[in-house]
């Protein structure tokens, strides 16, 4: 073979091995994806948070209601107030008594210008329905000469005077004495023994008392007593024991002397005395627990109402107070420390409830 003939076929042969090798080059060398647009991924919408709950509204508990005390009605019979005398203890009464009477006539047995059998004559005579006695001598002649149901007052010694019967009824001279316990806990909440001495009939007062004060984990010491010399006895056995006294209103077994010498023990003892008249605060009493003029005449008030409406027999044979009055020694006070918050000294009106 000549030269050119030889070199024709190498010239043939690379460029069949360029066409190969440029076909291969398309098929190895894939054209690049285009980059496709950008794609925003939307950042997750936050999640609600769980709506708290709505606070609920607070409840508002309606205020209790307080009813106040029902108000007695105005008594439209003709009534006679009979007082014993005209001391205040009688007469304050009488005044607090007739705002609720429509017809009433008042008779004082002080009055020496006629007698008391003369008195009631003339109730008698004047078409009187019922009769309202303040204090024992009226409750006692009421008793004897009275022609019509009565209501009385202001005596202490009812069972011993008989006082009481179908057509004689009264209202308590004392406060509760539950009050005045309650009240003295609060002034000395380290009382433990309080005493008192009584006459004879008064057994329904010392259970109230006993009952009362064991409310108050207070013990009671009592004794009973015939004469002021047993008072004075029994006083002077007890007073070791006792960090106050109770003096009742009983003149039966208190003298003036015996008075004077229990109020002289007590101060060197340094005894607390409870009494019920505010005048004997000035001879040492430590406090006074008296009732409440207008609560006695409230009382007597709803008594002749039911009397009157027929109902007698429903009205209790000695219908209960229901307020008390505490007044206090500002010195004996300062003596025993005693605890005075929430109420002057020396005016303070609780209710029964």
């Amino acid at each position: 073979m000549d030269k050119s003939e030889l070199l024709q076929r190498i010239m043939l042969r690379s460029l069949l091995v360029s066409m190969l090798l440029a076909l291969s080059g398309c098929a190895l060398v894939l054209p690049e994806v285009p980059p496709s647009a950008p794609t925003t991924i939307p950042e997750p919408e936050p999640v609600p948070e769980a709506a708290s709950p709505a606070a609920a509204p607070p409840v508002v508990k309606p205020a209790p209601v307080v009813e106040s005390p029902a108000l007695p009605e105005s008594v439209a019979a003709r009534v006679a107030v009979v007082l014993t005398d005209s001391l205040p203890a009688y007469r304050n009464v009488a005044a607090e008594l007739v705002s609720w009477l429509d017809d009433y006539t008042i008779y004082d047995l002080a009055d020496r210008s006629r007698s008391p059998r003369h008195v009631f004559a003339e109730i008698a005579e004047s078409d009187v329905q019922y009769v309202v006695a303040i204090g024992l001598h009226a409750a006692k002649v009421a008793r004897s000469f009275a022609k019509v149901p009565v209501i009385f007052s202001q005596v202490f010694n009812v069972s011993e005077n008989d006082l009481v019967s179908d057509k004689i009824k009264g209202v308590a001279v004392l406060p509760p004495l539950d009050l005045q316990i309650a009240a003295w806990r609060e002034m000395d909440p380290e009382i433990r023994n309080i005493g008192a001495i009584l006459g004879e009939g008064h057994e329904d007062l010392i259970a109230e008392a006993e009952l009362a004060m064991s409310k108050e984990g207070i013990k009671f010491h009592y004794a009973i007593a015939n004469s002021d010399r047993e008072t004075l006895y029994h006083f002077k056995r007890l007073l070791r024991d006792l960090d106050g006294y109770l003096l009742f209103p009983d003149n039966r077994i208190l003298s003036r002397e015996v008075f004077t010498q229990l109020m002289s023990d007590a101060a060197r003892h340094r005894i607390q005395i409870a009494v019920f008249n505010e005048s004997l605060l000035k001879h040492g009493a430590t406090f006074s627990a008296s009732s409440v003029d207008s609560n006695i005449a409230d009382k007597i008030t709803i008594a002749l109402n039911e009397m009157d409406k027929g109902n007698i027999d429903d009205v209790a044979s000695l219908s209960p107070l229901s307020e008390i009055r505490i007044k206090t020694n500002p010195a004996m006070v300062e003596i025993f420390g005693l605890q005075v918050i929430g109420a002057e000294v020396g005016n303070s009106v609780a209710e029964a409830q």
